[in-house]
């Protein structure tokens, strides 16, 4: 039988063959758009750290002024450097890191050319929160952020391109941005796809990697170059209360400890707005994304994550769930009607 299908399918192709050709062209393309879809579906939908991520979380808080931004932008993406100091002295989560992105000129010495790398500044409690596997060394301490210590954490790539393995690197200095500073840990080939913990205002999750970590407050004190979206409604200062540019993580292990930096965020803002800042409506100034949303970048971060855990306003609570389609759009339908009316969405 299959002999008999195979017979005709070739006496149709002599018989026309461009037309056949252009048949088998358009099923090829198909198929091949099919399963890129269906692959990017699952980068983009998957859990950035299985096991982890339930107890991540990513608070927001909207700064700019009601007047500020047009149609979709959302500076409650990025944190600014006051409101993220005060989030972290405050210590409310079990652990917190703040960060942003950055991109240095690394020189290996030995004749060897100079090049650019991408990296993270980040304040000490994200190696654990994150749980960044070491080959070898450790991270720096709180203490090293206060001190503004030169040290930093190479990723293995990059400590085996300049020192030619993980243990090698331990203890040697590194020329970074004209800067010396000393490699205190390595780790592993440490590339988490997307790249969720960082700049989710564009695709900066799916086009770099971090090959080296340095202390925040390193770089801000030597005036590092940083990546990543920078929204500012007033005068440009990067530790002023009119820029937004940072990221802020907690973590928060149980429905309780959820509840209560709920309560925290929302105290915060009010206080904040008694001061005169924080003009936005309350449904869209304070609320938390969870990293088990598992699609933690860029728009669909933005449209799905919030939606998956819940917004910190009125008596929204906070889940770990993934709607459908339909539930999105429709939640997205009361967010813009409440917004309108001026009120919470229910």
């Amino acid at each position: 039988m299959f002999r008999y299908y195979l017979e005709l399918a070739l006496r149709g192709f002599r018989r026309n063959k461009a037309l056949t050709a252009l048949i088998v062209l358009a099923i090829g393309i198909g198929i091949g758009a099919s399963m890129t879809m269906l692959t990017v579906l699952h980068v983009m939908a998957g859990d950035p750290l299985p096991g982890r991520s339930a107890k991540l979380f990513y608070p927001h808080l909207e700064p700019a002024p009601a007047n500020f931004g047009g149609p979709g932008f959302d500076p409650g993406q990025e944190f600014t450097w006051p409101d993220a100091m005060n989030l972290a002295r405050a210590h409310r989560a079990a652990r917190q890191a703040m960060m942003t992105g950055g991109r240095v000129a690394v020189s290996p010495g030995g004749g060897r050319k100079s090049f650019f790398s991408t990296g993270r500044y980040a304040s000490s409690g994200f190696f654990a929160m994150f749980g960044a596997p070491f080959a070898a060394g450790t991270g720096w301490t709180a203490q090293a952020d206060q001190d503004r210590a030169r040290v930093v954490v190479l990723n293995g790539e990059l400590a085996r391109k300049l020192f030619g393995s993980a243990g090698a690197a331990i203890g040697q200095t590194v020329r970074l941005q004209g800067r010396e500073f000393s490699v205190i840990g390595v780790l592993r080939d440490w590339h988490p796809e997307p790249l969720f913990y960082g700049d989710a205002s564009g695709d900066w999750a799916f086009k770099s990697d971090d090959h080296f970590f340095l202390p925040l407050d390193t770089a801000m004190d030597l005036k590092l170059p940083i990546t990543g979206s920078e929204s500012c409604w007033g005068p440009s200062s990067r530790t002023g209360d009119t820029c937004s540019w940072l990221q802020f993580w907690v973590e928060l292990g149980t429905p309780a400890q959820v509840g209560a930096y709920r309560h925290f965020l929302d105290h915060y803002w009010r206080d904040q707005k008694a001061h005169g800042r924080f003009a936005k409506r309350a449904a869209r100034t304070a609320w938390i994304d969870a990293a088990s949303a598992g699609l933690a970048s860029g728009a669909l971060r933005r449209e799905v994550a919030s939606l998956a855990c819940g917004r910190i306003s009125g008596g929204v609570s906070v889940q770990h769930r993934r709607p459908d389609a339909g539930q999105i759009l429709a939640q997205e339908r009361r967010s813009e009607r409440a917004a309108r009316d001026g009120r919470d969405p229910a």
